[in-house]
Formats: C-alpha cells, sequence, structure tokens
C-alpha cells in the first residue's frame, strides 16, 4: 500500500524541481546571451576608438607583461592603414583582414574567434576576442544567475514536506482515532479541522458506522428475542421428555408422543421463521428479479392455502381479478402473499370466510385479502410488524414472525403492505400495492 503523503512529496517535489531546473536553464539561455551581447558591444566601441595604431606598441609592451591567463582575456586590436602592412596588439597574431563591416566567426591558429571590423576611409580597425574566452566569461555572468535557483531547491524539497505533513496532519489525526477506537464503538469520527476535499470521506465514514451500529443493535435484539421465544418450545420439549420417562400406559404414552411432535414441529417451523427473517432483512436486494404476471401468482398462492381453508370449513376464494405485471423476485413474493393469507385463515374462526382480491389503477396493481376474524386493536396495529409481536387474546397458535418476514420482503421488492381493520363489520383488510412492470 503506497503511502499519498510520500506520494504527494516525491509528485511535488519532483514538478518544483523539474519548473525549478527550466527556470535555471532559461535564466542561464538568456543570462549568456545577455553577456555575448555585452561583449559583442565592448569589441563594438574599441574599433570606434582605435586610431591609425599609435596605441598599439604601448598594448604589445603590456602584453609582455602579462601572464598567460591574462593574455587570453585580452581583446587583440588589428589596423590597416591603408595599403601597409597590418599592425596587431598580440605579436605574431595575424588574422585576416574581414572585406566587410560588422561581426564574424573565423577559425584561426586552432581557435574560433568572435571578429568585429570597422572599415573607415583610409584606415581598417578590426577587433577579435577568443571564442573559449567569451564563453567562459558569459558563463560565469550566467551561472552567478543560476546559483540562487540552485540553492532555492533544496530549499524547496524541506518545504515541500513541511507543508505536506501539515496538511495532511488532520487525517492523520483521523487515522489514529480509528486506529485505537474499541471494535464496540459507535461515536462518529472527528471531523475538526479537516480539509473540506477530505469532509465527505469522513462524513460517509461517520454513516457507515452509525448504519453498523443499528445493524449491530438490530442483530443482539434479534438474538435476544430469538433466544426467549426458543426458551419456551424447548422448555416444553425437555418437559414432555421427562415426562415420557416415566413409566405411562399405552395410551399416555401415544398422547405425549404426539404432543412431542407438535412441539417439535413448532419448535422448527419457528427456526425456519427466524432464518427468513435473518436472510430477507441482511440482503437489500431480491438476487433474482423478472417480470411475472401478478394475477397467475395469487391465484397459485390461492390454490396452496385451499386444504388449509377446507380443513378449517374456511370459504376461500378470489371475488375481483385483474391483469397485471409486476417485476420482481417471484419466490419473495410468492412468501409475502402467502404469509398475508396464512395470518387471514389463521385468525379466522372455523366456518369464516376470506375474501381476495384485486384491482389495478393507473401504475399501481392493489390486492386485498379480506378476513372476518377478530381484527386487531387500533392501538396496537402500529407494532404488527415488530418480530414476535402478538395481539393480546389471541389464541390463535403463532410466532409473531410472519408480518416481519412481509414487511423485509416489501421493503426489497418496493411494495406497500398495510394492515387495517374492516369498518362496517369485524376484521381485518390486508393490502399490498404493487407497481407495475414497464
Amino acid at each position: 500500500m503506497r503511502s499519498l503523503k510520500k506520494q504527494l512529496i516525491f509528485w511535488l517535489a519532483g514538478l518544483l524541481t523539474v519548473v525549478g531546473v527550466m527556470a535555471g536553464g532559461v535564466s542561464f539561455y538568456f543570462a549568456l546571451q545577455e553577456a555575448n551581447g555585452l561583449l559583442d558591444h565592448q569589441l563594438h566601441q574599441i574599433a570606434r576608438s582605435v586610431d591609425e595604431g599609435s596605441q598599439l606598441p604601448a598594448m604589445q609592451a603590456r602584453y609582455n607583461k602579462e601572464n598567460e591567463q591574462e593574455r587570453a582575456r585580452d581583446f587583440i586590436i588589428q589596423v590597416w592603414v591603408e595599403n601597409a602592412p597590418g599592425l596587431s596588439s598580440r605579436p605574431g597574431f595575424d588574422l585576416p583582414r574581414m572585406a566587410v563591416d560588422g561581426f564574424s566567426t573565423v577559425s584561426s591558429q586552432h581557435e574560433k574567434w568572435r571578429v568585429y571590423t570597422k572599415h573607415h576611409p583610409h584606415r581598417t580597425v578590426q577587433v577579435s576576442q577568443g571564442e573559449n574566452v567569451r564563453l567562459q566569461i558569459a558563463t560565469d555572468s550566467a551561472l552567478r544567475v543560476l546559483l540562487p535557483v540552485a540553492v532555492l531547491i533544496p530549499l524547496v524539497w524541506l518545504l515541500v514536506g513541511i507543508v505536506v505533513s501539515r496538511l495532511l496532519q488532520p487525517l492523520e489525526s483521523v487515522t489514529a482515532a480509528v486506529a485505537v477506537r474499541d471494535a464496540a464503538s459507535h461515536a462518529p469520527l472527528p471531523t475538526e479541522n479537516v480539509p473540506k476535499e477530505i469532509s465527505p470521506l469522513i462524513l460517509a465514514m461517520n454513516d457507515l458506522i452509525a448504519r453498523l451500529g443499528l445493524a449491530l443493535e438490530l442483530q443482539r435484539q434479534f438474538l435476544a428475542d430469538a433466544a426467549h421465544e426458543l426458551r419456551t418450545p424447548l422448555a416444553a420439549l425437555q418437559l414432555q421428555i421427562e415426562n415420557l420417562a416415566r413409566n405411562h400406559s399405552p395410551e399416555d404414552l401415544d398422547s405425549r408422543i404426539d404432543e412431542m411432535r407438535r412441539g417439535s414441529h413448532r419448535a422448527s417451523h419457528l427456526v425456519a421463521q427466524l432464518l427468513k427473517v435473518a436472510r430477507y432483512e441482511i440482503q437489500t436486494l431480491s438476487a433474482v428479479r423478472s417480470k411475472l404476471d401478478l394475477s397467475a401468482l395469487v391465484k397459485a398462492c390461492i390454490a396452496d392455502f385451499i386444504p388449509l381453508a377446507d380443513d378449517r370449513g374456511i370459504d376461500l376464494g378470489m371475488i375481483h381479478d385483474a391483469s397485471a405485471s409486476v417485476a420482481g423476485n417471484p419466490d419473495d413474493l410468492r412468501i409475502l402473499l402467502g404469509n398475508l393469507l396464512d395470518n387471514a385463515i389463521r385468525y379466522t374462526p372455523e366456518g369464516g370466510k376470506v375474501d381476495v382480491s384485486m384491482r389495478v389503477s393507473g401504475h399501481h396493481a392493489t390486492i386485498e385479502i379480506l378476513d372476518n376474524g377478530p381484527g386487531i386493536p387500533a392501538v396496537m396495529l402500529p407494532r404488527v410488524f415488530d418480530r414476535f409481536f402478538r395481539a393480546a387474546g389471541q389464541e390463535t397458535e403463532g410466532s409473531g414472525i410472519g408480518l416481519s418476514i412481509v414487511q423485509a420482503i416489501a421493503k426489497r421488492e418496493s411494495v406497500q403492505v398495510l394492515l387495517a381493520n374492516r369498518q362496517n363489520t369485524h376484521g381485518l383488510i390486508a393490502s399490498a400495492q404493487f407497481r407495475l412492470a414497464e
């Protein structure tokens, strides 16, 4: 894993170094041009100030007294008066006379020379300087410009490291806070002095921590509720096993085995319901979604519960049908409708009636399941979807999880499920509203 701090320092320092080198190169180039221009101007001025050559003997005497380094840096002056042999400030220096005025570059004696030639009516003056000497003088001048840039580059590296460290200090503080926090802590991360660009990340992490805390709390509550609900059937089974261990008549033995069978069935059903609740609440979206015929799905669910309704003498049927297509997971929607039908049949007294109707209006299809059972007290209706909640006074056997499963599936499938007491008679209306498929 690469360090963001090191990458920022590396790239910023590298970028500023490249810019510094480029700036130094440009400065060096212009300083070199300026130095060459100044030296050319000196050649021009010397050529204008030289007369017929009366100064040259004195220059030759001075040349003889100078050392090699001083001689190399001297300008060399040549004067030709009409057609007489040329005179030179350096003994033995014989550079050919240029035919035109102005600057030129000449190679002589294995060296390049910068030459300025000036023609007067009766004389020609020519001033020369070695290219190596000019380059050295110009380079020395340009290096004095480049030196501050070269000194500033290491200073820039140091400043970049300090600035990046200071800018990332709030992020490092947040990292340290995360590293030392307890796994059970759900407190939000600090957002003080956090840069604006990092703030959305911290806020998103705080939102994730809050949602994770809520999920863990729901999980703890679920485990506590499940343990509480399982305690009763398991205790009953244990008591029945102890009673079975005693000597009883064959008739009593058959009765107790039948009770154990029913108790085991209740415990197995409760565990299956708990697993369904856990699966549907953890997943947020159905794995398989397809376009399906809602009317056919409702009829298939009704057919599944006809044996249970006939066993209790309940009239189960569809009083209104409509054609509608919805998008969703067919297995999940079948469980949703099945649980609503199961509740209606279980809480309807023997010889009662359960009617199912389906209507389409606008972009929605609504399924209503009406029973003539005892209904639910109005003050308890808001809690009907809570896990393990059962209205007081109900004699019907159940786990109190069926409607929790309905709610979890409804959230995943974007189905609106409502329960309400019937107005003109006793009983309950369970409605499920689906959005039609495109």
